[in-house]
């Protein structure tokens, strides 16, 4: 008689996919680092092809079409002058009728792979990365983040909402606080879908549901939320930069750029979050699984939920602490005379008064003297000869100056209120700890300072060969004679991000990509940059909780595997596709909504493009 164990029958092979094959292309894509580098090297190959083949592009400007104003007798009407009268010509719609004007010279293409191209690349290598708009904003508003995330503050302030809610009332509740838990990195991810998920089990509903409610609000309403973050910071500079390529007096893009729209998507996303768990996701939860009680959960865990007397006293600190320095803000800038009332002074402290001033940048002297001018002094210590080429104007109307501190502001209502945190708590109890806690936030970019070094080559690299500005002519011209309405331009580059997040990881990657390309175009057509970054910030967000590539998938499967330990990633991505439908149906429609009302997007962000004068 044998004692062997018969062996198992073979498992059948597992029929692919098309989330498989999404997830397997997505793990043979290089870093984002490195990605950057690889389209760094296409730049300077492409720009050797562009000038070998005589590459030129004709730019344009977009102007009205004028036609001469009449009476309601249809007389013309003329100026005091006697010159006829110039109205703009409307549309059906009532809109103004545009064309493409020529203006300049052809752009050609400049080679890197000439002895000057490789040497302005060696030479500028350190500017480019140190130039990048976005990099001071996320360095200095994560110094901040990092101490009040180090010490607690923002794991224990999710839970004092979560627990004081009404159970009627918990989704919603869950959903929004994940909406604005951008605010605090990456904080959200770790601590609310485990809390979310032991809250629900506490009050007699199924985990799993609280569990892809948070993640619903979290990741799909990343690009929502009351609070400006240090992404909004990359998104602003990177915005500003790409405006830049086609309108030199474009203004800066705020960091708030998008805060009216965001506050209302925060909402939408809510609302939206509620429907699906409510009326979706957790019925369908409970007849495929059963009760709750089924589940089983180690009972220290709801305990340790509860927040000590000393977090509770050091909430109480905190939420003192930022008051006050909202409230020192706010009279800086409401009370005539101080530091931050009204608008920027066109001065500088020694008395020299600002002017802008046209100037046209050389390689090299000779080349400046071909031409007839007399460059002045290199600007810093780089190879950069810069020309006047016109009068100056005085700075008339500068930014209003509370619109320049956004960043200090972050900075302060977040550290503050930390090293309050801290100090009631415990967790900061001497200088060292302090320090540590302040270097956390710094740690927490590296992986992204990482990539901006790379990304500020790639950028560069495509503004010199002057790349740049002919793919957005070429694709600006085309989209204006395509006269498609801009309704569908922002629907369609939704769905082009949404597509995007399935190649492509990561928020401040993809919009570094897409900016130089989409925004020059989209402003030929009257698209504001502003609004363009409010479509992606759509499109990145409702597939964040369904790719693949997302790297927060596994420690949400590892909570999720809690519950159900069969579960494996097809199961979440399908428990989470009805949010991800519904978000990308009722954000596009609320920003469709929104473009139609012409509400501003945020302060000083306009929905439409006007070209400066």
């Amino acid at each position: 008689m044998s004692d062997a164990t018969p062996a198992a029958a073979p498992t059948p092979p597992r029929r692919k996919t098309i989330l498989d094959f999404v997830e397997w292309l997505g793990n043979k894509l290089p870093e984002p680092a490195l990605i950057f580098a690889i389209l760094a090297a296409i730049v300077v190959v492409v720009s050797a092809i562009g000038v070998s083949l005589g590459w030129r592009v004709q730019p344009v400007r977009l102007q009205a079409v004028k036609v001469q104003a009449v009476d309601p007798q249809n007389q013309p009407i003329f100026n005091e002058d006697g010159s006829p009268k110039l109205v703009n010509k409307l549309k059906p719609n009532g809109r103004p009728e545009t064309k493409l004007e020529p203006t300049g010279d052809p752009i050609q293409p400049r080679s890197l792979l000439t002895a000057d191209g490789v040497y302005w690349m060696l030479s500028s290598m350190l500017r480019n990365f140190t130039t990048l708009p976005a990099l001071g904003l996320i360095f200095v508003a994560m110094l901040g983040i990092g101490v009040a995330e180090k010490v607690g503050l923002f794991g224990a302030f999710m839970r004092l909402l979560a627990m004081a809610t009404p159970k009627r009332f918990l989704t919603p509740m869950v959903v929004f606080i994940g909406a604005n838990s951008s605010v605090a990195s990456d904080a959200g991810y770790v601590i609310l879908p485990p809390l979310a998920a032991a809250l629900y089990l506490a009050v007699g509903r199924h985990p799993i549901a609280g569990l892809a409610a948070a993640f619903c609000g979290v990741s799909g309403g990343f690009g929502g939320g009351f609070f400006p973050t240090g992404g909004d910071g990359f998104l602003a500079g990177t915005a500003s930069q790409a405006a830049h390529i086609i309108d030199a007096k474009y203004h800066t893009v705020l960091i708030t750029h998008n805060l009216y729209f965001k506050m209302g998507s925060a909402i939408v996303v809510t609302l939206a979050g509620w429907f699906v768990t409510d009326r979706i996701i957790e019925p369908r939860l409970l007849r495929e699984i059963g009760k709750p009680g089924d589940v089983q959960i180690e009972s220290k865990s709801l305990s340790e939920l509860a927040l000590s007397p000393a977090e509770k006293r050091g909430l109480l600190a905190a939420g003192l602490t930022h008051v006050a320095v909202v409230a020192a803000f706010a009279v800086m800038i409401l009370v005539p005379g101080m530091p931050l009332n009204g608008r920027g002074l066109p001065t500088l402290a020694n008395g020299q008064v600002l002017a802008r001033q046209s100037v046209e940048v050389y390689e090299d002297i000779k080349l400046a003297h071909d031409k007839g001018v007399t460059p002045e002094r290199t600007l810093v210590k780089e190879p950069l000869i810069v020309a006047t080429t016109g009068k100056p104007s005085l700075v008339e109307r500068p930014e209003h100056r509370w619109s320049q501190v956004i960043v200090p502001l972050i900075f302060f209502a977040s550290i503050l209120p930390g090293i309050a945190f801290g100090i009631v708590t415990g967790a900061i109890r001497n200088q060292q700890d302090f320090i540590q806690a302040f270097y956390h936030g710094i740690r927490g970019i590296v992986p992204v300072l990482g990539i901006m070094f790379f990304l500020g080559q790639f950028v560069n690299y495509f503004e010199y060969t002057k790349l740049d500005r002919m793919l957005a002519y070429a694709g600006g011209s085309a989209l204006v004679n395509a006269e498609l309405p801009i309704p569908l331009l922002i629907v369609l580059f939704v769905l082009l991000v949404i597509c995007g997040d399935f190649a492509i990881s990561g928020m401040l990657s993809k919009f570094a990509i897409l900016a130089p390309i989409f925004i020059p175009m989209f402003m030929m057509v009257g698209i504001s940059p502003e609004l363009t970054t409010a479509a992606y910030r759509i499109g990145d967000s409702v597939v964040n909780i369904i790719t693949p590539l997302n790297s927060y998938l596994l420690i949400i499967l590892a909570v999720l595997q809690k519950y159900k330990p069969a579960a494996g990633l097809g199961t979440q991505i399908s428990l989470m596709l009805p949010y991800s439908v519904v978000l990308g149906v009722a954000w596009t429609a609320f920003l469709l909504l929104w473009y139609v009302l012409g509400i501003d997007l945020g302060p000083g962000s306009p929905l439409t493009y006007s070209p400066s004068e």
